[in-house]
């Protein structure tokens, strides 16, 4: 007798894989320290609380302390309410692409990819100028320690990014949902 089984490679785990699991957990908890960071930066920075970190900024560097004054008066803080908002809505993309991709839903990880793009976005529309004032507090150090920051920030979420996309063989596609 003869036995005609077949095997093939396209066999789905049931459930979700523990590192899915392990992936989408440390970004809500993520998500929840930039939005508590985030509330709290636009909440607590009344320009009079502004004008008091320029002035304590000018005992240390002059030059640091008219750059960040020349930014705040050029708008009006509207760069950093633009900014803020523009935070806030991608740490919402990310935590809600997280929920989809828990749910096993490929569209997580598109909304997840907008939300990790949003925020370049917005340090390149209001950033550029803080992070020049930053710059010169530090001195000479100072726009190395911003493009190191700024590269663990890429690495970081290129990992996360990775991550996901390894998982998205186990995730529905959109054309199948429920």
């Amino acid at each position: 007798m003869e036995n005609n089984i077949e095997f093939t490679n396209d066999i789905k785990p049931i459930g979700r894989p523990q590192l899915l699991s392990v992936t989408c957990v440390l970004t809500w908890a993520c998500c929840a320290l930039l939005l508590i960071s985030s509330l709290s930066g636009l909440i607590t920075q009344s320009p009079e609380k502004q004008q008091q970190q320029i002035e304590q900024m000018r005992t240390i560097s002059p030059e640091a302390a008219d750059k960040l004054e020349a930014a705040l008066a050029n708008d009006g803080g509207a760069k950093k309410i633009l900014t803020t908002l523009l935070n806030i809505l991608a740490i919402a993309l990310c935590a809600f692409g997280a929920v989809q991709m828990w749910n096993l839903k490929q569209t997580g990880f598109y909304f997840y990819l907008i939300g990790e793009v949003l925020p370049y976005i917005g340090l390149f529309i209001g950033g550029t100028d803080a992070m020049a004032a930053i710059g010169a507090l530090a001195g000479g150090l100072g726009s190395t320690i911003i493009a190191v920051a700024i590269i663990m920030m890429i690495v970081f979420d290129a990992v996360f990014i990775v991550l996901y996309a390894v998982n998205l063989k186990y995730m529905v596609p959109p054309s199948q949902f429920d």
